[in-house]
């Protein structure tokens, strides 16, 4: 028994709403049914280039979506205005001085319009507002400069391996320090006499830090040179009278040479002069004979009987002095 005609309607009725009403379903949530019933408010911004950005793409503020691209268009040579909408609810938190400039969502995502900026207590974002722009380095560039970057660390690597292949040639100073034995020793050496230069220079600042400990050690000279005046001015004046007498001796040395040397003085005659001399030996032998016989006769007197008393009492006075 086939259905009758009202209730075959009935049927096609409800799947036709159950129909549009997924149909409606799938609409709003592709479209964001969130953003769909959401009131907004729409700002301009104007760039120099979009980078690719299309309508729909998302309105980022501190990290969240507060909202969409609705439009794109030109106002002039090389100027793009965007038009955003922006949730209202989120335009209190975004100052109205706030730069916009485009990014990506990721190193390679979609494009977004990214909000930032701002000056502490400014007016918030209202609608119809033009906002400023900020450059932004573009995924193009960022590949642009890995590219370079590729490029020079090639080239670094290619002039790295010339260097290592030399050194492993025994090119070069490193390739030869590397390489030869006696060029290594001879560097060995003279480290060894940096090491020694070193330990020298490490005495004489231990011997410089004791002589210092010495300068503020009473009792010690160079404490007392260096605190006690009157020390020191003793020492410059001992200084003084030992330069005065180098001096005098000075002057009595050139004398005597200039004495020697001249032949007129006396003794510049006893040496230059064989006679002369000659006179002179003969002259003091002379002295010692009348000396010697001097001394005989004295002997003598001492014996005669008439000067014997007077020795006598001379013996006996010396004896009692003694």
């Amino acid at each position: 028994m086939s259905p009758s005609p009202n209730r075959r309607a009935v049927l096609v009725g409800l799947f036709v709403t159950v129909a549009v009403a997924i149909l409606a379903g799938g609409i709003l949530t592709i479209g964001d049914i969130h953003s769909t019933f959401t009131r907004k408010i729409t700002v301009h911004a104007v760039f120099p280039e979009v980078s690719g950005l299309q309508v729909g793409d998302n309105v980022w503020a501190a990290g969240l979506k507060v909202g969409t691209v609705s439009e794109l268009g030109f106002v002039g040579p090389g100027e793009v205005q965007v038009a955003l909408e922006v949730d209202r609810d989120a335009a209190p938190f975004i100052h109205g001085d706030a730069l916009a400039k485009i990014g990506s969502d990721g190193l390679i995502g979609n494009r977004i319009v990214v909000l930032h900026g701002g000056t502490d207590g400014s007016s918030s974002l209202a609608d119809g507002a033009t906002l400023g722009t900020d450059s932004s380095v573009s995924t193009e560039e960022v590949l642009d400069t890995l590219q370079k970057n590729n490029e020079n660390l090639l080239a670094i690597t290619s002039d790295l391996k010339d260097v290592v292949h030399k050194v492993s040639e025994g090119e070069g100073t490193v390739g030869r320090l590397l390489m030869e034995d006696g060029l290594y020793e001879d560097v060995r050496g003279t480290v060894a006499s940096l090491q020694q230069a070193s330990d020298n220079a490490v005495d004489l600042t231990h011997a410089i830090a004791a002589f210092a400990a010495d300068l503020n050690k009473p009792g010690t000279l160079p404490h007392q040179i260096t605190h006690d005046t009157t020390t020191f001015a003793k020492l410059t004046d001992t200084v003084d009278r030992l330069k005065e007498a180098g001096e005098a001796a000075k002057q009595l040395v050139t004398g005597l040479a200039d004495t020697v040397k001249d032949p007129n003085t006396p003794v510049g005659t006893l040496l230059h002069d064989r006679e002369a001399g000659g006179d002179v030996k003969q002259t003091l032998a002379q002295l010692n004979e009348s000396t010697a016989l001097l001394a005989e006769d004295l002997e003598a007197l001492q014996h005669n009987f008439l000067l014997r008393p007077y020795f006598k009492k001379k013996e006996r006075e010396e004896a009692k002095g003694k």
